[in-house]
This record gives C-alpha cells, structure tokens and sequence, in this order.
C-alpha cells in the first residue's frame, strides 16, 4: 500500500466510496488493500457506526468488506462531502481550466436565451446568490463524451474532485384561453412543461454516467492537465433558477454543500433513476475506478 494513502486526505479511498454510490451499491469489497482505521473515523463516530465491517481469511487472502443500510447513506454522503470541502486542497490547475473555459462560453456564436441563462449561471459561481455554493469553477463548455452522443451544456466543480454535469433548459411555457367577459385571449401563468423538465433530468444523468464511465477516476484528456474525480452528480437547471437532481445521491451532495456554504435552496428531487450500465450486483470491486492518488 502507498504511504500516501495512509494520510489525510485519503483520495484513494473516497474514490472507491463514491464509485460504489454512484453505482447504487452498498458494499465494497477490499483484497489485501484495505481503508486505514482513520479514514473510517471520518465515517463512522462511537455514538453511529454507519459503515460495517466484515474482514476474513480467504485461500491466504485478507478479505475487507464494508457495506451499509441505503437509509443510512444521506448521512455517510454528508460526512464524506463535507470532509472533502474542508480538507481538501484545491486543485492549482482548474484555475487555468475554468479560465479558458469561460473565454469559451463568452466567445460563442449562438447567443440565444438558453445561452444567457448558462451565462448568468456560470457568472454567479462562488458569489451569493448562486445556486451551486460550492462549486466556484467552470470545467467544461459544451464537453463531449467519446461516443459523440451530444455536447453536454455545463460541468461545473469545486477545484477538488467533486463535479456537477449541468443540464439547462428553458422549461416554462405560457398557454392561452378566450376570456370571454374581456372577450379577448389572455396569457395564463407560466408553468413548468414536463416533458421539457423530464428531458433535462434525463440528459444529466446520460452525461453523468458517460463522465463517469469515460474518465473512470481520473479526467485526462489530450494536452489538458489530469484531474481527479470523486463524486460527480447529475442537476438539470431552468428558470427562476430551479435545480432539478437526477437521483437522491446528487440531491444530498448538493445539500450537504448548501449547508457548509450556509445556503438553503429548494432543491425538487425527481422520480427519475438511470440503470442503464449499472452494475446488478450490490458490490463494488476496487478494480471498477481509477484510484491513482496523484497528478499525472
């Protein structure tokens, strides 16, 4: 094992913590390479053991299982976010990253009102009345996975391993009746159209898994400098600033980033759960994720 990962901030381990979330598991199973007892402290405390473990002898190997209730999982999200907010350091090279990322955004041709939306997005990050606190840098303009499938809107991160692959859309539609005391049409309140709503949520979460599935770990990509990634949720976006999450799991990392932020958004938690790709078992291997604890 590296000495590394023996110490603070433990990336190595939070890797294989959030791959298992993101693969709706609720165990790990660790081969002769098991957590330091002070990354499990972090997690569990003497008052709430949240995260179980097994360990046995098996044909010479040291097998280490963890797993845990679904119900207790809002909490060992909560405690695993707000290690890495505060613990963390920031990653010197998104500095550049979201620099260029916003001279793309700025530079584009399409200036349209979905366009100024993700603008006012992005130019709110890190200032009070945004709706991500937390998440201060923008990542990636229009990202395109491997398979060319689309251009995602917007990937926004903390400059320390947790991203958010943002979805927005114009939602809000107004109909029209015959009023006929004014005997004339008149406009009705703005609602949100479902469907549009329903298809920004669902375009998150393909992006999400695509992030997750291309990068497996570590964002590494042609000339641009390697990033690690830990958690990465799914938020669709629309008017008025309404965030949409893609699966309770984004829901509680954006929460639990409200709360260290001291923000309170209304977060609308959607009925929507991807499983295409997923893994049927409910065991993460630690061969599934890139856990290079370095920059490469």
């Amino acid at each position: 094992m590296n000495n590394e990962d023996e110490q603070p901030p433990y990336k190595k381990w939070f890797k294989l913590l959030f791959n298992a979330f993101h693969n709706d598991e609720t165990a790990i199973e660790f081969l002769n390479d098991s957590p330091p007892v002070n990354f499990i402290k972090i997690i569990n405390t003497k008052e709430e053991q949240l995260i179980k473990i097994l360990s046995f002898l098996s044909n010479i190997t040291n097998v280490v299982v963890w797993y845990w209730n679904k119900k207790d999982e809002p909490k060992i999200i909560n405690r695993a976010i707000e290690y890495i907010a505060c613990n963390f350091k920031l990653d010197q090279n998104i500095v550049s990253t979201d620099l260029n990322e916003r001279n793309r955004l700025e530079n584009v041709k399409k200036k349209d009102k979905e366009w100024k939306m993700q603008k006012e997005l992005v130019e709110k990050l890190n200032k009070d009345d945004t709706i991500f606190p937390g998440f201060r840098y923008l990542f990636k303009y229009n990202w395109v996975p491997a398979d060319n499938i689309g251009a995602n809107d917007l990937i926004l991160t903390n400059g320390k391993g947790i991203f958010a692959i943002v979805e927005t859309k114009r939602a809000k539609k107004t109909g029209r009746f015959f009023d006929k005391m004014k005997k004339k049409f008149v406009n009705t309140e703005p609602k949100i159209d479902k469907h549009k709503k329903s298809y920004a949520i669902y375009q998150a979460g393909v992006y999400k898994q695509k992030f997750i599935e291309q990068y497996k770990g570590t964002y590494k990509d042609k000339d641009d400098p390697s990033f690690d990634i830990i958690a990465v949720i799914g938020i669709g976006i629309g008017e008025n600033n309404e965030r949409w999450s893609f699966k309770p799991f984004d829901n509680q990392v954006c929460e639990t980033l409200d709360r260290i932020h001291n923000k309170h958004v209304s977060v609308k938690s959607p009925t929507y759960k991807w499983s295409v790709n997923m893994s049927e078992s409910s065991l993460s291997s630690v061969s599934s994720v890139n856990t290079n604890d370095g920059l490469s």
